[in-house]
């Protein structure tokens, strides 16, 4: 309408926005299925570790770009679940997005696999600021997200982030497993365990 000019530069940008805005779409529906019990899962024979080794090896360009190390130990073996493999796969890739995005330069992120009786596990270490223990549940909230300067704002300023913890955990507990999130102290890191039932 003449409000800017065209030019393949702001094809691009509009193109990028509207994918934005898809994904966010797409998020908050897949959330409303989820509160609503209505969250789609097709559960099959999968192994857990080689879908947490897969998406790790997927994301790698990533953190190097990011100078970020990513450290993979699948020392435990193969992790037999009844699971969905590409709802795991996008809770794990949540988990590692969340985990660089919260480390600095330098810093590195663990994804460590294993099992802890009747559960298989994959933890998502980072080196980042850490969570203070009051912000341990509030995380995984719709829209709250932590500052940079330490202090949280709940509520939709931040649309279209703030959603994927919520997600995460979420399309764990539909397959009968959950995400938990752990820190030693501040600013010595965080810890995110996805458990799914051996």
């Amino acid at each position: 309408d003449g409000v800017v000019t065209p030019s393949m530069e702001v094809y691009a940008a509009i193109a990028d926005e509207a994918a934005r805005l898809q994904r966010m779409v797409d998020d908050l529906t897949l959330l409303s299925r989820a509160d609503e019990g209505t969250l789609e899962v097709h559960l099959a024979d999968v192994d857990l570790a080689a879908v947490a080794v897969t998406i790790a090896e997927r994301l790698r360009p990533q953190f190097d770009y990011a100078n970020v190390a990513l450290d993979v130990d699948n020392s435990s073996g193969p992790l037999p679940v009844r699971g969905d493999r590409d709802r795991l796969a996008q809770v794990l890739s949540n988990l590692l997005g969340n985990a660089l995005g919260h480390t600095p330069p330098f810093g590195a992120v663990t994804l460590r696999c294993g099992r802890d009786r009747s559960m298989a596990f994959v933890d998502v270490v980072d080196t980042g600021p850490g969570i203070p223990d009051d912000e341990l549940e509030r995380i995984f909230e719709r829209f709250y997200r932590r500052t940079g300067d330490g202090e949280s704002t709940p509520g939709p300023l931040r649309a279209g982030r703030g959603i994927g913890l919520t997600i995460a955990r979420s399309l764990a507990r539909a397959q009968g497993g959950d995400v938990v999130a752990s820190s030693a102290r501040p600013g010595k890191g965080a810890t995110f365990r996805l458990t799914v039932p051996l």
